[in-house]
């Protein structure tokens, strides 16, 4: 045992800090997912399927409003920031100005609702006290991800993986308190939410403030402004396309079925958070692998990432019934049939998110925000005509087909960019992602199909792993690959 651990110590302190960095956050994301995972079985459990509704209402307006407050400054265009502005000092500034901008945006969002609360709780559906911690999460919360896009972009895993596990556990401790002691559980939960999130960002938003000493650099504002504005409608997108369903679901059917989808969404939610978690180390390699004209590199990892994506939405898939009885119990067994669209709903996303890399290189925003904004609007118009009809589950296959045409979408922009700016060099291999996405839906339908007949989804589910043994050799392989990349 101890030569194994020598053994592991010894490739550990071998690897890259980026890989090292990789390592950590992934680490941290399990552990986040893990955590959520925990309190999706408590907060399911000890609260209503109205109350468990409205907060998942609750959480989807507070991330399309966030859109028109932060502008998503610390997004992509952060990341270009942290190229184009190499030494720390500078970084400091661009940071402090930053939460200047967006601060001021909030505050004339404020100022609106102050006005006009009647109006915006009566549109919002919610009362003034909800009202007000959403704006509170406003101001704060955009410092914590200038924070961490900015630890993940320096490959400074310690501090982000400390903070984000303590505000996860703060977030279910507290949470789980103030709901068994208030009667309205709904406000109790987002009260809890809101505390952990105002005590945590906002010492960030001071620090970074203070650090960074400047609240306006016109050639900041400026160059941030002119990235980030014309992404806004696609960021705006992106958020409908991920969260219009639940809000649509709640004032077509009710919040009973609004908690069932927020419950079913959280089981392909995990990947997400898995993919988040590799994507936001990918990113920056990527960029650095584009400036020095290493595209192979790039499409290599890539495709080894999008095989364990594969997987991994196949055992989600095989799975769900089992992970939806530990998420929430029996109560929520039937919305089941909603995880495999919405797992494969995940698969899409990743291609998008690997696409999408080159474009934001390069600056090509038109054809980002042309794809988002025409998926929002045909999720829109699918749910309208579908859940009427069939009900709430209708909404996880409008969310797949938008998805699907999402994906699509970005890979014509991609190949444009890379004809315009690489030379029509290929960084990435269209032809396997279009195979593995066949294959995935595919596979949907059959598991749809054998939910009720649990023997023959846990042999599937033992191809795979022993599919994965015999080609133990090559995985091992792509993850060499991965960790002598520079």
């Amino acid at each position: 045992m101890k030569k194994l651990l020598a053994k592991l110590m010894g490739i550990y302190r071998g690897m890259s800090a980026p890989v090292k960095a990789s390592f950590w956050f992934l680490i941290c994301n399990v552990v986040q997912a893990g955590i959520g995972v925990l309190a999706g079985m408590i907060f399911a459990r000890i609260m209503s399927e109205e109350e468990y509704g409205a907060l998942g209402v609750f959480n989807s307006w507070k991330s399309i409003l966030m859109v028109f407050s932060s502008l998503n400054l610390s997004y992509g265009v952060f990341n270009n920031a942290m190229l184009k502005y190499e030494d720390s000092k500078t970084r400091d500034e661009y940071v402090s100005s930053m939460e200047a901008l967006y601060g001021i945006i909030t505050a004339f969002i404020t100022v609106f609702y102050v006005i006009f609360h009647d109006w915006c709780n009566a549109r919002l559906g919610m009362t003034t006290p909800v009202a007000v911690m959403m704006i509170l999460e406003l101001f704060f919360c955009p410092a914590l991800l200038f924070w961490s896009s900015r630890q993940r972009f320096e490959f400074k895993y310690r501090s982000l993986v400390t903070v984000t596990i303590i505000m996860s556990v703060l977030n279910i401790v507290l949470g789980v308190i103030f709901v068994l002691l208030s009667e309205n559980k709904t406000e109790a939960r987002i009260f809890s939410q809101v505390l952990v999130d105002v005590i945590f960002c906002g010492y960030l938003f001071v620090y970074q403030l203070i650090k960074g000493k400047k609240l306006f650099i016109p050639k900041f504002w400026k160059f941030a402004l002119a990235f980030n504005i014309p992404l806004v409608p696609h960021y705006l997108s992106e958020i409908l396309l991920n969260m219009s369903d639940r809000i649509m679901i709640e004032k077509i059917v009710d919040d009973v079925a609004a908690a069932k989808y927020t419950v079913a969404y959280g089981v392909p939610s995990l990947m997400q958070l898995f993919m988040n978690a590799v994507n936001a180390s990918f990113l920056p390699w990527a960029y650095s692998k584009i400036r020095g004209k290493k595209y192979r590199d790039i499409g290599k990892m890539a495709n080894t990432m999008m095989i364990f994506m594969f997987v991994l939405v196949l055992f989600v898939m095989l799975l769900a019934p089992e992970l939806l009885l530990i998420l929430a119990g029996k109560k929520y067994a039937d919305s089941v049939y909603v995880i495999p669209p919405l797992a494969i709903s995940v698969l899409f996303l990743f291609f998008y998110d690997m696409y999408s890399t080159v474009e934001f290189y390069f600056g090509e925003n038109i054809g980002v925000m042309v794809a988002s904004i025409v998926s929002a609007v045909l999720n829109v118009i699918l749910n309208l005509i579908f859940i009427p009809k069939f009900g709430y589950e209708a909404a996880a296959y409008t969310t797949m087909t938008c998805y699907m045409f999402y994906a699509l979408a970005h890979y014509v922009f991609y190949r444009y960019t890379s004809r315009k700016h690489l030379e029509g060099a290929k960084v990435f291999d269209g032809g396997v992602m279009f195979i593995t996405a066949a294959v995935a839906v595919g596979i949907m339908f059959i598991v749809n199909a054998v939910y009720g007949n649990i023997l023959i989804r846990y042999i599937l589910m033992a191809i795979i792993v022993i599919t994965a043994i015999i080609k133990r050799g090559y995985i091992i392989s792509k993850f060499n690959e991965m960790k002598n990349k520079e």
